[in-house]
């Protein structure tokens, strides 16, 4: 069997969660070196504006730190929390089960193909996890297929415009300081180099919003995070048409 490179996983996505897995016991010491990590993804989850006791989807939820930020806007809701990878779901249950008790769960699940109801969730929270799709448009039109009438949806992305400019600076951040300490702080680079690929590779901020229209999407606002990540990262915020 030939060697699991960034490359190749760009070509495979399915084989992203397998090396998630790897590194899921020390994922989160590497997103703690990554300044305001979690006060943006807390960012994010404000701007949906959530009235406080909606069911709402964490996808690719990872070890629990977007699903906080959920949750911490939910004091009568309810959230499950979805990822592909076993290990990160591990990590996630055992840090938020003894905190929040049935105010969450996580199933393991291919976000891909997402095994929930029509109509059956109030609200949809996917931080860094499109680009991980092998199918951007399909996976947003099923996501749309899930949410009720009037559902909100929010991704929580990385997305670079086609400047060279923005190409140059993506590639600063990725390759001279992600990389580095990610490895330094989970003995391993290859899942990070994937993840730098995959930004690369992955839609424009206007390609990713025209997307979200194509796939039946209304209301579409896109705002930048702050710091040295407005540039590069964006809430993109959407609702589901009432009719």
């Amino acid at each position: 069997m030939s060697e699991t490179t960034p490359d190749t996983l760009i070509q495979n996505k399915k084989e992203v969660p397998s090396e998630f897995n790897k590194i899921a016991k020390r994922y989160d010491l590497a997103t703690s070196l990554s300044q305001g990590y979690q006060k943006d993804l807390q960012t994010s989850v404000d701007r949906m504006n959530l009235t406080g006791n909606e069911d709402l989807a964490d996808l690719c939820c990872g070890t629990g730190k977007s699903t906080i930020a959920c949750l911490n806007n939910l004091p009568n809701g309810k959230v499950i929390g979805i990822d592909n990878s076993e290990g990160m779901l591990e990590t996630a249950r055992e840090k938020l089960i003894p905190k929040f008790g049935n105010k969450v769960t996580f199933v393991q699940q291919d976000v891909m193909n997402l095994d929930l109801a029509d109509n059956s969730l109030d609200a949809i929270f996917m931080s860094y996890g499109i680009r991980n799709m092998p199918d951007f448009e399909r996976c947003v039109r099923n996501l749309n297929r899930v949410l009720k009438p009037g559902g909100k949806i929010c991704f929580h992305e990385y997305a670079i415009s086609k400047s060279f400019a923005s190409k140059l600076y993506w590639k600063f951040l990725g390759y001279f300081l992600i990389i580095p300490f990610a490895g330094l702080t989970t003995g391993s680079t290859k899942i990070f180099r994937y993840l730098i690929k995959s930004v690369e590779t992955f839609l424009s901020p206007n390609e990713f919003v025209d997307l979200m229209k194509k796939a039946g999407f209304e209301n579409i606002k896109r705002s930048p995070l702050g710091s040295w990540r407005k540039p590069v990262l964006h809430t993109f915020i959407a609702q589901k048409p009432t009719q």
